[in-house]
């Protein structure tokens, strides 16, 4: 399949360079924050401690002071520990990125 630029594969590939000159002028940490930490890590830390909550906690079941404190150090350790997978994920693509688009 062709355009009238050339293939789709070639409209493709200019268009993810184009994204990634864009997103390459913000730098480095603000890509890193966009797409590692608020793209990825935190949504993901939120979504496995709401998880991890709602299969401990019986449907139902009253709160108590005694069922929120370990529920809660739990939850903010899973969004804390994703939120540094997110960064790491960051990091790499960023590198991943430059390495086949970079300047």
């Amino acid at each position: 399949m062709t355009t009238s630029d050339g293939t789709v594969a070639e409209f493709v590939a200019r268009q993810a360079r184009s994204r990634w000159a864009r997103n390459r002028e913000a730098g480095r940490s603000a890509f890193i924050w966009r797409y590692g930490i608020l793209g990825w890590g935190l949504p993901v830390g939120v979504a496995s401690a709401w998880y991890h909550v709602s299969r401990l906690h019986a449907a139902g079941a009253p709160w108590t002071a005694a069922d929120v404190r370990p529920l809660l150090g739990s939850a903010i350790t899973l969004v804390a520990v994703c939120g540094v997978v997110g960064y790491l994920l960051g990091a790499w693509l960023w590198d991943f990125c430059e390495a086949r688009f970079g300047h």
